[in-house]
């Protein structure tokens, strides 16, 4: 699938270096997320993949996201992969969904042996055109909660 950003109310579709923009946005917002993610056990998180325990993962997605982001804002999209090739290191790849008003998105979330990260597959954009990173960026901050200062 080729990542894209859509605005259905004007029928467009953004440039590709808008997409690697809002990437790169959309990977900084939700890194305490992944981290909170990555606590978990991976042969455990593997084992739920592999057996399709998608209400386990939809769970565990929920109360990673609890802490940071309002309720139902970050969601697991009941599709995963575990990919194990020979020299290469294990991966999983979760299927999610970014929703508030303004701004829907659909991604992949990577977790490898050395990295993790999105790779964004769609978005939905309730603005005016062109789409740009700042609109997700707005929508991304909109829908976190309230950081206590220290």
């Amino acid at each position: 699938m080729i990542p894209q950003a859509y605005d259905p109310a004007f029928g467009r579709t953004a440039p590709a270096d808008v997409i690697a923009a809002s990437e790169q946005v959309f990977a900084e917002e939700l890194r305490d997320f992944i981290a909170e993610l990555c606590l978990l056990d991976g042969g455990v998180l593997i084992g739920w993949v592999r057996g399709e325990h998608h209400g386990n993962i939809a769970d565990l997605v929920a109360s990673s996201a609890e802490p940071f982001f309002k309720d139902a804002t970050l969601a697991y999209a009941d599709a995963a992969d575990v990919t194990l090739a020979w020299g290469r290191s294990l991966q999983v790849v979760l299927d999610m969904e970014f929703v508030t008003k303004p701004v829907t998105v659909f991604f992949k979330l990577v977790l490898d042996g050395y990295f993790a990260g999105v790779a964004i597959q769609r978005i939905l954009a309730e603005s005016e055109p062109p789409f740009s990173p700042d609109v997700l960026a707005r929508a991304l901050n909109d829908a976190r909660l309230e950081r206590a200062s220290a």
